[in-house]
């Protein structure tokens, strides 16, 4: 990435982070949107750099955020009624939003003190996968795919932001990311759901129920690669 397109996106981060601050932003859609610009501008600086570490603590502040984000917005009004009413009034009863402010609390913290560079080095072009699309596919265990992933990731990011825009593998590296970031939502929200104590009756049909729909989900990207 030229010089020139590397300083224009430090100023498109710089600005989101005062605008994040000034108007107290905390929304799932603003979190999402943060995330999004770390890791845009993430994957094209060199990972001993400064900023990138500073970058990767802001994502790190923010996972839990999502996390519970996800849990309630999507996991949990997905699951089928049966379960669902099983497992709601018992959930609802933990002040979640009391843990969520204290996450946006410790993440304001840190974004008041970022000092965002008007340049940085720009990422090695031997550090870019060229065939990323074409590795081997993992099998379905979680860390494995979890690597994969977040390879996928920094490699979408790089296309998106290239001269010689391939559109067509834009698409196939942006389903891979989002059939993976299902399967890892899936994951963590069963870890979150054993946390509240659930009976442990229940917590296995969930359980099992979740990792039927991940190998699905699974086998449907596997089958499309």
């Amino acid at each position: 990435m030229k010089n020139e397109q590397i300083t224009k996106k430090l100023k498109e981060f710089k600005k989101l982070i005062k605008h994040f601050i000034k108007n107290s932003l905390d929304s799932t859609d603003d979190i999402h949107a943060l995330r999004i610009k770390c890791r845009e501008l993430f994957s094209l600086l060199n990972d001993n750099d400064n900023l990138a570490k500073d970058i990767k603590k802001i994502i790190s502040f923010s996972n839990d955020i999502r996390d519970i984000d996800v849990f309630f917005n999507e996991y949990l009004k997905n699951l089928p009624t049966k379960y669902k009413k099983e497992v709601e009034r018992e959930i609802f009863l933990k002040n979640n939003e009391r843990e969520r402010k204290k996450k946006i609390k410790k993440l304001y913290k840190y974004l008041k003190i970022l000092k965002v560079p008007k340049s940085v080095a720009n990422k090695e072009e031997e550090h870019f996968a060229q065939n990323l699309v074409f590795m081997e596919f993992p099998e379905l265990k979680r860390k494995k795919l979890h690597k994969y992933r977040i390879y996928i990731k920094k490699r979408l990011y790089i296309e998106k932001n290239s001269f010689d825009r391939d559109d067509k593998k834009i698409k196939t590296l942006t389903n891979i990311k989002d059939a993976l970031g299902t399967i890892n939502d899936n994951y963590n929200a069963l870890k979150r759901l054993r946390s509240y104590d659930i009976k442990s009756k229940v917590y296995k049909k969930i359980e099992k129920y979740t990792q039927n729909q991940n190998q699905k989900i699974y086998k449907k990207l596997k089958k499309s690669l």
